[in-house]
């Protein structure tokens, strides 16, 4: 009786430390994993991360783009993204509002907007993400705006297959953008 006792416990206990995985918090904490100068470095190359959005979004908006290099920058502006569904500001609207990722790209398309981020500022890690700050100048026809936005930046480990080898990478993905 006593055995079984034990190896019950044993089983419970196997179950237990098998079940925690790359979901588990403490194993897909950026700082549990990183030093703050690869963190730094990281946050420096989501910074062009978010310069590839919006050199997207004028690409996007030109109206000297073609339709076939359209397709393919849109592929693309999607892929900074985790989230298809993602909600972003709606630079084109006064005031700003938010606005589902495609529905801004189709809103922009052949509009000449020219969009310049610069004068970027990394919040302090959290979990699997950080908040970078920037000023956005908005240029259309004769206007011209600023906006002080706010983009969230996930950093986390995902499965990425080599062939028939399996390994975990760390990856930088956008998500959202606030005012």
């Amino acid at each position: 009786m006593m055995k079984q006792f034990f190896i019950a416990i044993g089983l419970i206990i196997s179950f237990s430390v098998s079940g925690q995985n790359a979901n588990d918090p403490a194993i897909t904490s950026i700082k549990a994993n990183y030093t703050m100068a690869s963190i730094k470095a990281y946050q420096e190359s989501a910074v062009l991360k978010v310069e590839d959005y919006y050199n997207y979004l004028n690409l996007l908006s030109s109206r000297t783009t073609t339709e076939d290099l359209k397709t393919e920058i849109t592929g693309a502006l999607f892929s900074l993204f985790e989230d298809n569904n993602v909600v972003v500001i709606d630079i084109t609207a006064l005031p700003p509002t938010t606005i589902p990722l495609a529905d801004l790209v189709t809103k922009i398309a052949n509009q000449n907007y020219s969009f310049t981020p610069y004068n970027y500022e990394n919040s302090i890690v959290a979990t699997d993400f950080w908040t970078t700050k920037y000023q956005l100048t908005i240029e259309y026809k004769e206007t011209k705006t600023e906006q002080i936005c706010f983009q969230r930046v996930f950093f986390k480990p995902m499965m990425k297959t080599f062939g028939s080898t399996k390994k975990e990478v760390w990856a930088l993905f956008l998500g959202d953008v606030s005012l």
